[in-house]
């Protein structure tokens, strides 16, 4: 892999990273995303920046990986019809509210890792345990697709959270598409299906001003946690 640069340092990283062969997929999605990276570098995030020379079959064209106690978003765009897949349903005057709502997205998932909360739930929160199952395999299964949904749902939070903050007029778009691309699910309960965080967050209020937008998620996604259990 090509890695743009070891950390993200400013307008050195940024003169970088524009001035490298970057393709204009590539360019796009950076360009559009980079407040949101100018905001986690403020926060002390530690983000690498990975682009992939050739993506491989089934790599996911924007997400966020580990490596070294360090985040790495990795671009895996060259090659990679999904690239473009992705915002093919939007329109043009909403992509870049779109790439900066999904960079949000997988800065969540850095926070998470960062603060030492990955795959676990708030101090005190008692969960209920799996039906008995005589297949332990299943239930690792369904542990880890719940693990997961849980994960993308703080995400999907923070993502919402962070267009309230920086673009509060735009909010009612970009929910209705986060909506919408969460609404067909293989199963019910699977690893993307956010739709219960997502449900509490369509009135925008419920987003504490004054907070961060980690903060702001980690409460509505703990109410979301509650509800889930309740089921």
């Amino acid at each position: 892999m090509f890695r743009c640069v070891c950390c993200l340092m400013g307008l050195m990283w940024a003169s970088f990273c524009w001035s490298t062969d970057l393709t204009a997929t590539e360019m796009k999605w950076l360009r559009a995303g980079w407040p949101v990276l100018q905001y986690a570098e403020s926060q002390q995030l530690p983000i690498d920046i990975v682009v992939q020379p050739e993506a491989r079959p089934g790599d996911v064209p924007f997400a966020m990986a580990v490596e070294n106690d360090r985040c790495q978003l990795v671009l895996s765009m060259r090659g990679n019809p999904d690239a473009e897949a992705t915002l093919a349903n939007v329109p043009e005057e909403q992509v870049n509210l779109v790439i900066e709502a999904m960079t949000a997205h997988e800065v969540a998932h850095c926070w998470r890792y960062v603060h030492g909360v990955w795959h676990t739930i708030p101090a005190g929160f008692v969960e209920r345990p799996f039906a008995a199952v005589q297949d332990s395999h299943i239930m690792q299964l369904e542990q880890k697709m719940r693990d997961t949904r849980r994960e993308e749902g703080f995400a999907d939070l923070v993502g919402l959270a962070w267009i309230l903050r920086e673009h509060p007029k735009q909010y009612a778009t970009i929910y209705t598409w986060l909506e919408q691309i969460r609404k067909d699910q293989p199963v019910a309960g699977a690893h993307h299906d956010t739709r219960l965080w997502i449900q509490l967050a369509r009135d925008r209020s419920i987003f504490v001003k004054g907070e961060s937008p980690f903060e702001q998620a980690s409460r509505v996604w703990t109410t979301g946690l509650r509800a889930e259990e309740s089921k």
